[in-house]
């Protein structure tokens, strides 16, 4: 029993494992199956992947051949195995041609640097951005830069190697350039006359700044780079200025240029120029601000002065007597003033007439004139020759008298327009025109009275008499004129009445007294004499003005006296008068024109073309010689014996003073031949003599090198100084002639006002010394003069 189930079990496993076995061998079979059908695919996959790597390897190979770069194997010596067209034209060798060596063409200065490349390629395997100059074939240097790698066998072991090569010689000079210019904008940068700030609006305060720019503000550069824009504007232009910096911000605008105020650190107001530029990047987003400030301070100074003279000018010329009226190149007017619209019987402001066309202005304006169509034709001619005008006087159908003058105005030689100016003259004329007749009236009167009228300078010397004064003295104008009439004429017991007369003179006292005379013939006469002081246009005495009446046969007639002398009295007065007028005249308005002048110069100066600014130069020249002559006349007058000082002077010191101080022409010499004594008399009086005698000699050289020398000799009462030129020359006619007041040798009243030698001789008569000259004309001239050893 026990068997049989034994064998019952042992068949059951039997039957498990067979079954067992069936069913590995069918999983072995369908693996096996499966194994095959993968090994087939991997047969197919490895076809396909060695086709695609020899295409690969093939496409590979034209990218190298045909690649922009230069691409080159070579063995570890250098020698290079293969290359494409690109290393063919960067090297100039072609290895199917010609065997290369790249160790051989790389300069020699880079040898070095290259052999430890090499090295570094052998041991790394790469070596990048390898930089050298090599020589092409044509001798040629260019800047490369080179990436190379190994290139290893099976066993990785390094065989040879390949690098691509580009040429960056252009790359290399636009770098050196750049660097070049960074280098020669930091200069002018760090040296420009303008302030310029660099900011990064995601940083506080300056990131940059010039040194312009912080002597400009007062600041330290280190101290300036941490304020802020806001911190430096003036508060009344921060508003603006914040506005501007927004638009750039929200792209408005890339630049903008505004005038502002600063505060510079001492605390002062700087007006500045500014301009701001926003540097953006690719976005549009500002990377950066550059701004430039230029110093404006001045020319806004000097904007608000020419405004403040514009509306000086404006309201003068608004308010003046005389007429204005300005019009540019076509005719249109710009400025009048209500003093043209009256003369004009204009009806409307002068504001209304800016702009308006004056064209037919002549025209429709001629029947205000005597002579209508004379009238239109000057304007015509005027404006065609566009030459000042001045003066031009106008008569209007109405009576009035006015002078018109004409102003062209050009700037920079282009005719900018003109100005016209209209004055009243009605009663000036008037005045000067009965003012004649007057003169007429009392000089037919004085000629039919027979009385003489004599006019003498502060020297007593006559300088004009009339007809009747030469018949009652004998003496015609010739043989009176430079003479002192008291030494032709006067008794010696009368001069000391004569001499008391004329320091009346001197306070302005008209009077009336009688003398007794010797004429021509030895006769002797009585005159009754009405004089008074002769005026300047300056009010400045210049000697005096006489009437002379004989009385010898009224004398002898006492029975006639008294009414005689009533008479002579009210002719007296009358003639006094009339004395008083011709001596103040009308004096002519000098300070007034010489301000109005100086005035217009300097506010139109650049307006005014080069044209007009010569003509106002002119006139100054012409006031300022006016001024000089009447300064001269004033010295001349103001030497007198009393006025002296006495005091020790070094004259060698003096003049050697002197040659300092006056100008003298690079071509002149000015020597002292000896050496100049000390002496006693007025300093002031005596630097006035050499001074006029030295700048005469020196004025009047007409030789490329001129030389004037000074010397002096002594005996035994006086010194004797002399001054000598290489110059014109003095003609023996005018030897005495010269020492006159307003007498000259030459007439060039640029050199000469006629004064200077007077002064002299007044000063040398004054230390009762002497005063000559020798002179041949074309060689030079000698002045000498004596002072006494104990003045």
């Amino acid at each position: 029993m026990q068997l049989t189930s034994r064998i019952e079990v042992l068949e059951r496993a039997l039957k498990r494992e067979k079954a067992a076995r069936k069913a590995a061998e069918a999983i072995l079979e369908e693996k096996s199956s499966e194994l095959y059908q993968l090994s087939q695919e991997l047969k197919l996959s490895n076809l396909k992947l060695e086709e695609l790597l020899s295409r690969k390897t093939s496409e590979l190979k034209g990218v190298f051949e045909n690649i922009n770069d230069a691409y080159v194997v070579m063995e570890l010596s250098g020698d290079v195995i293969k290359m494409n067209d690109a290393a063919v034209d960067l090297l100039g060798f072609d290895v199917k041609k010609e065997p290369v060596n790249l160790m051989q063409l790389v300069k020699k200065e880079y040898l070095d640097y290259t052999v430890n490349a090499f090295r570094e390629l052998y041991t790394k395997g790469q070596y990048k951005n390898y930089k050298a100059v090599i020589r092409t074939k044509g001798g040629y240097e260019k800047n490369v830069q080179i990436n190379a790698s190994i290139i290893r066998n099976k066993q990785g072991k390094p065989i040879a190697a390949q690098g691509i090569a580009r040429d960056i010689t252009q790359e290399t000079k636009m770098k050196r350039l750049m660097e070049l210019q960074k280098q020669q904008l930091d200069i002018i940068f760090k040296n420009s006359p303008i302030g310029v700030s660099l900011i990064d609006p995601d940083a506080p305060g300056f990131l940059m700044v010039n040194q312009a720019l912080c002597e400009m503000l007062g600041y330290e550069e280190e101290v300036l780079k941490k304020l802020t824009v806001k911190e430096l504007t003036h508060p009344e232009d921060q508003e603006t200025s914040e506005k501007m910096i927004k638009k750039l911000y929200t792209g408005e605008l890339d630049t903008f240029i505004t005038e502002k105020r600063y505060i510079q650190k001492s605390g002062s107001t700087l007006w500045a120029k500014t301009s701001v530029t926003a540097v953006r990047d690719y976005s549009g987003e500002i990377e950066y601000q550059v701004a430039t400030i230029e110093d404006i301070t001045e020319q806004k100074l000097a904007n608000e002065k020419l405004r403040e003279s514009e509306n000086r000018m404006s309201t003068l010329i608004m308010n003046m007597q005389t007429g204005i009226l300005l019009e540019d190149e076509n005719r249109k007017i710009q400025i009048t003033n209500q003093r043209f619209c009256e003369m004009f019987g204009i009806p409307v402001p002068p504001e209304a007439m800016k702009g308006a066309d004056c064209s037919q202005a002549a025209e429709e304006s001629k029947h205000h004139f005597t002579d209508p169509e004379n009238f239109v034709s000057r304007i015509t001619t005027i404006l065609k020759e566009r030459k000042t005008v001045i003066s031009e006087e106008l008569r209007l159908v109405n009576g009035k008298i006015y002078e018109r003058s004409y102003i062209p105005i050009f700037s920079k030689g282009l005719y900018k327009g003109h100005l016209w100016s209209y004055d009243d003259v009605t009663l000036r004329k008037r005045y000067k025109e009965n003012l004649q007749a007057q003169k007429d009236k009392y000089s037919n009167i004085i000629a039919n009275m027979n009385l003489g009228l004599i006019e003498v300078d502060n020297e007593d010397c006559v300088l004009f008499a009339n007809q009747s004064f030469c018949d009652m003295s004998g003496y015609s104008l010739d043989e009176l004129r430079g003479k002192k009439a008291s030494d032709l004429l006067l008794l010696e017991e009368f001069k000391d009445v004569l001499s008391g007369k004329n320091k009346n003179r001197t306070s302005g006292i008209y009077d009336s007294y009688e003398v007794k005379i010797r004429n021509k013939k030895g006769e002797i006469r009585d005159w009754l004499v009405s004089g008074g002081p002769n005026y300047d246009v300056n009010g400045r005495i210049i000697g005096s003005i006489g009437i002379h009446l004989d009385i010898t046969e009224q004398k002898q007639l006492e029975a006639k006296k008294n009414e005689l002398l009533e008479d002579l009295e009210i002719r007296n007065e009358q003639l006094n008068d009339y004395a008083h007028i011709v001596s103040h005249d009308l004096k002519s308005p000098l300070r007034n024109i010489s301000a109005l002048l100086s005035w217009t110069k300097e506010d139109f100066r650049d307006k005014l073309g080069s044209g007009s600014l010569k003509n106002i130069e002119l006139m100054e020249s012409k006031v300022e010689q006016m001024d000089h002559l009447i300064e001269n006349i004033l010295k001349y007058s103001s030497i007198e014996a009393k006025n002296l000082r006495r005091e020790r002077i070094d004259t060698h010191q003096l003049v050697m003073d002197i040659i300092s101080m006056i100008y003298i022409p690079d071509h002149i010499e000015v020597q002292i031949v000896h050496h100049l004594p000390v002496i006693y008399a007025d300093s002031t009086r005596i630097q006035q003599l050499f001074q006029n005698l030295i700048s005469n000699a020196v004025n009047y050289i007409d030789k490329p090198k001129g030389l004037v020398t000074i010397g002096v000799e002594k005996n035994d009462k006086e010194y004797i100084f002399h001054i000598s030129d290489n110059g014109c020359g003095i003609p023996k006619a005018y030897h005495d002639k010269i020492f006159k007041i307003f007498s000259s040798a030459n007439n060039n009243a640029n050199k000469s006002s006629g004064i200077g030698l007077s002064i002299v001789k007044k000063i040398v008569d004054l230390y009762d010394g002497r005063v000559w000259l020798e002179s041949t004309p074309g060689e030079g001239t000698t002045f000498f003069f004596s002072i006494r050893q104990n003045n």
